[in-house]
C-alpha cells in the first residue's frame, strides 16, 4: 500500500508535531516540506497524498495556492487542508470543490485524520491495479466531468495542453489516452502524430472524444490509426460503455 504523506508547513508546532507522529505510528512516511513552490517543486518524486497544514497567521499563501491546484488538476494529487475556518475559507476560495479531498478545521481529532488518510492510502493502492487513463482536453470543465466519470474504474490522469500530456508521458505510463481535437498551440491530430513518433508513446491507443464532427476531419485521423473516435454529444454513459468494451476486448 502506497502510505506516503507529503506535510505542507511553514511553521513547527506541537501540535503539527504531534500529527505527524500519529501519521507515523500508523505507518506512514511524512516528508516534510515549506509551503513555497520552490522547496515542492524541486522534489523528484512526489506522494500521491499531500497535506497542507495551516497554522495561524499565514494569510493567504497565493503564490504556492495556485501550484497547488494545478499539481492537483494535472497530477491527480489528492490533496487535503487543516485550518481555521477563516484560513480555509481565504486560501481555498480559488478551488473548484472536488480539487479538495478533505477539509479539516481546528481543532480536530488526531484519529479522524489518520483515519480518513488510511482509507485514501487504501483507495490509491485500489486505483494502482486498476487501468491508467491520460485525459487531453483544454476545456477545465470537460476535464472534470471525465474524472469523475471514469475514476471510480479507472486510474486517471489529466492534462490541459498537449505539450503537458507529452511531458507527463516521459514518466507515466497509461493504457489508453482519451484525446481532444481541437486545442490551442498543438491539436489533436498533431499530439497523435508526436505520439507515433517516439518509440515509447507509438503504441499506446489513443481514443478521439471531442465536438468535431466533420467528415474530413474524422478520415484525417483515422489514417493515423486512432482505436475509436467519439463525439462528447454521447451520453456519458456511453462514452463510459466504449471504454469498457475497447479494455475488454
Amino acid at each position: 500500500m502506497e502510505k506516503e504523506i507529503l506535510f505542507i508547513s511553514d511553521k513547527k508546532s506541537m501540535i503539527g508535531s504531534a500529527l505527524i507522529q500519529a501519521l507515523e505510528e500508523a505507518a506512514f512516511r511524512v516528508i516534510q516540506v515549506k509551503a513555497n513552490v520552490t522547496d515542492i517543486s524541486r522534489m523528484e518524486e512526489k506522494p500521491k497524498l499531500w497535506l497542507l497544514f495551516l497554522q495561524g497567521g499565514e494569510g493567504r499563501i497565493t503564490d504556492v495556492m495556485g501550484y497547488l491546484r494545478d499539481q492537483v488538476a494535472e497530477f491527480s494529487i489528492r490533496l487535503f487542508v487543516i485550518g481555521t475556518p477563516q484560513e480555509l475559507e481565504e486560501n481555498l476560495s480559488t478551488f473548484p470543490p472536488d480539487y479538495i479531498k478533505g477539509r479539516f478545521t481546528r481543532p480536530f481529532r488526531m484519529e479522524d485524520v489518520v483515519e480518513r488518510f488510511t482509507n485514501e492510502a487504501m483507495n490509491i493502492q485500489r486505483m494502482s491495479e486498476s487501468k491508467r487513463l491520460l485525459v487531453v482536453d483544454d476545456d477545465p470543465v470537460m476535464l472534470t466531468t471525465l474524472k469523475d466519470l471514469l475514476s471510480g474504474a479507472y486510474r486517471v490522469y489529466t492534462a490541459n495542453t498537449g505539450m503537458t500530456a507529452l511531458q507527463m508521458l516521459v514518466t507515466t505510463e497509461v493504457d489508453l489516452i482519451l484525446l481532444d481535437y481541437e486545442m490551442p498551440v498543438i491539436n489533436g491530430p498533431q499530439i497523435l502524430e508526436m505520439l507515433r513518433g517516439e518509440s515509447h508513446t507509438k503504441d499506446i491507443p489513443v481514443m478521439f472524444l471531442t465536438s468535431k464532427n466533420d467528415r474530413q476531419a474524422i478520415l484525417r485521423v483515422m489514417e493515423l490509426g486512432p482505436a475509436n473516435y467519439l463525439l462528447k454529444s454521447l451520453p456519458q454513459t456511453e462514452i463510459r460503455q466504449k471504454i469498457n468494451e475497447f479494455f475488454e476486448r
